[in-house]
């Protein structure tokens, strides 16, 4: 580069957001060294993005930094439902009425849905906007990476070879540094650089809504049922729901004294009104008149518009550079499935990243990468989508109609009279809202997303579950390309009292874990012996039934669930990835002194992850097994290893 200093470094990640600096804190603890660029001087002052869903909570607690989240996030009581109201003040005969509540991303202590929440999972969801979480993320990257998390730096130009990405980098002193990176990952958002020069296609439908989001500071002490954590409007005037606004709060405080709220409106891309909504002398007035306190003292912190679209990259990586984040994936707010999503890319990334840069694994496992997450991106794209169209079956249901306020009075008149017919009419209203649970409790999109076409896992032949098509149910299993299941587990101690999750026994140094019961010797003693010539290191937990007493498991089942959760039975074995999904399963013990267990990490940790493999059913053929090593070892021969 004519003479110009070149910084050689493992990794570089461009994007300072919630999925650039939870992907930078993923790296440091599996001691890969790495930059962050970020162009801004500072993370997101825009409150977006609130929600964080059991999977991202999970995932923090795995790297020891979910309590800071849950200390500055809403509580289960201040986020349980969500309400369409007329209004939140006003002496109207139809102002403060709740025409519906749907409880939400957990419910209420004690409910149901708390319970079935809690069934399959060691953390709770949250409320936390960006503005909040990410000072959080970027602390605690900076703790972790000392000096290496680099913002107001922004990123120039770029060129790839077969070996190495060469970054310009520009810092806040306008001087340019190269730096040599063996892999890029970015995460920069939907109007980075990299994304259009790697001449990666963004696919699907965009400027759908114009939306204004007005962020404000106001006591709304008076008004505020605690547990809401959406309240959106019905309002004549406004006829759709979108367009009559939704009013979120941003804390610091939870509840009715929250301090600061975002509202949104829906606005049509031809509606003249989004030209002056930077105005924010123009925006009180409507936010009193929408929210019927005319007195409302109002602070407007910032106005920000945003464009509600529904695109997918057409690809997730180009030779040595990756995309994550929003640079990969943008969808409709709805369902909460995009930061999200996004830090369960940094997630996936991070793993394989780390084996491929310190020689566990060979390269191909990054191109599992695009194979697990794009699929899962689609998903969320098109449920997010899904799940915003809903909101047009709630406007036929109320009946409203744009620009006609008299006739919208007149049908809201109905919906409210005290008669046979008007409690019909409510009773119907309720019954077509009762649709938007695809919206607020989707459980099985927030912990059932699985990698069931390709990917770093050792398929066992087994069919794909059933999926609730509602989203509501969300089974665990152990199948290979799936979640890890959750159970409660205790440290068989007498002098331990320590209560733990089957997701807190992964450790950040481990490559892989092995989990299996006080009768999988055979287990133990293979996989060692495998990782030990593929220099792994591997974890490994047996787990023993409540009743086991002192048996030689150093987990046991608290409430006995571990094998129904699974699906294993006795002597049955699983890998575990570092980002706890299940790599590869043997439902019952080894008919072959344990040798499955080492085929399957010579597949994950070889050229063959993520291919086809034709493997048996259940994995329990020791001539398919014989026949499987005699593949491996040609192919080794052929490629000279």
């Amino acid at each position: 580069m004519n003479g110009t200093e070149i910084i050689k470094v493992p990794v570089v990640v461009i994007g300072g957001g919630g999925c650039g600096l939870n992907l930078s804190i993923f790296l440091s603890d599996r001691k890969v060294p790495h930059y962050l660029f970020e162009k801004h001087e500072g993370t997101s002052i825009l409150p977006k993005a609130h929600y964080l869903n059991q999977r991202s909570l999970e995932t923090f607690r795995l790297h020891g930094y979910a309590s800071e989240i849950r200390a500055k996030g809403a509580p289960m009581r201040n986020m349980c439902q969500t309400t369409y109201a007329t209004s939140l003040g006003g002496d109207g005969p139809y102002d403060r009425k709740i025409l519906y509540t749907n409880s939400a991303f957990g419910g209420d202590e004690g409910s149901e849905m708390l319970r079935k929440f809690m069934q399959v999972g060691p953390e709770r969801p949250t409320n936390l906007p960006l503005s909040r979480s990410e000072p959080i993320w970027r602390q605690i990257a900076e703790r972790r990476n000392p000096g290496n998390i680099r913002f107001s730096h922004r990123i120039v130009d770029f060129t790839q070879t077969d070996d190495f990405v060469d970054l310009q980098v520009e810092s806040p002193d306008g001087n340019t540094t190269i730096y040599r990176a063996q892999y890029v990952v970015a995460a920069e958002g939907g109007k980075g650089l990299v994304r259009p020069k790697l001449g990666i296609q963004m696919e699907g439908p965009t400027n759908i809504v114009d939306v204004v989001s007005i962020h404000f500071k106001a006591d709304l002490s008076k008004y505020w049922d605690d547990r809401t954590i959406i309240a959106a409007f019905i309002n004549p005037e406004g006829a759709t729901l979108m367009g009559s606004g939704s009013l979120i709060p941003l804390g610091p405080t939870w509840g009715r004294y929250c301090e600061e709220w975002g509202i949104h409106f829906g606005l049509g891309l031809d509606d003249p009104a989004r030209l002056r909504e930077d105005n924010p002398d123009a925006l009180i007035p409507r936010i009193r008149n929408l929210l019927k306190i005319p007195d409302l003292d109002i602070e407007v912190i910032k106005v920000s518009h945003w464009v509600i679209e529904r695109v997918l990259a057409n690809k997730y990586q180009v030779g040595r550079i990756f995309l994550a984040g929003d640079s990969a994936h943008r969808r409709p707010p709805t369902t909460g499935l995009g930061l999200n999503g996004s830090i369960e890319d940094a997630n996936n990334i991070a793993w394989k990243l780390a084996q491929v840069i310190h020689g566990k694994a060979s390269a191909k496992l990054l191109d599992t990468y695009e194979q697990e997450r794009r699929l899962v991106g689609k998903r969320n794209c098109d449920w997010g989508l899904m799940t915003f169209k809903n909101t047009s079956i709630l406007n036929a249901a109320l009946g409203f109609i744009p620009g006609q306020k008299d006739a919208n009075m007149a049908r809201l008149a109905g919906l409210m009279e005290e008669s046979d017919i008007g409690a019909t009419y409510r009773a119907q209203l309720r019954h077509i809202f009762s649709s938007q649970v695809t919206e607020y409790s989707a459980l099985d999109l927030e912990l059932g997303f699985s990698y069931w076409e390709g990917g770093a896992h050792v398929p066992d032949g087994t069919e794909r579950p059933e999926i609730d098509p509602l989203g509501q149910t969300y089974i665990q299993t152990s199948r290979p390309g799936h979640r890890l299941p959750h159970v409660w587990l205790e440290i068989n101690d007498k002098q331990s009292d320590q209560i733990l999750s089957t997701h807190d026994i992964m450790r950040h140094e481990y490559d892989y874990l092995l989990i299996t019961d006080e009768f999988g010797a055979l287990w133990v003693e293979a996989a060692e012996k495998a990782a030990t010539k593929l220099q792994l290191n591997l974890g490994i937990a047996q787990i023993g039934p409540l009743a086991a007493g002192l048996r030689p498991c150093k987990y046991i089942d608290r409430e006995d669930r571990w094998l129904t959760e699974s699906g294993l039975r006795k002597g049955g074995a699983i890998l575990v990835r570092p980002d706890n999904f299940v790599a590869w399963r043997q439902r019952d013990g080894s008919i072959n002194a344990g040798d499955e267990v080492a085929v399957a990490l010579e597949i994950l940790t070889g050229d063959n992850v993520g291919r086809d493999l034709p493997l048996h059913p259940y994995q329990t053929n020791g001539f398919f097994l014989r026949q499987e090593k005699e593949k491996l070892k040609r192919m080794k021969a052929a490629n000279g290893s």
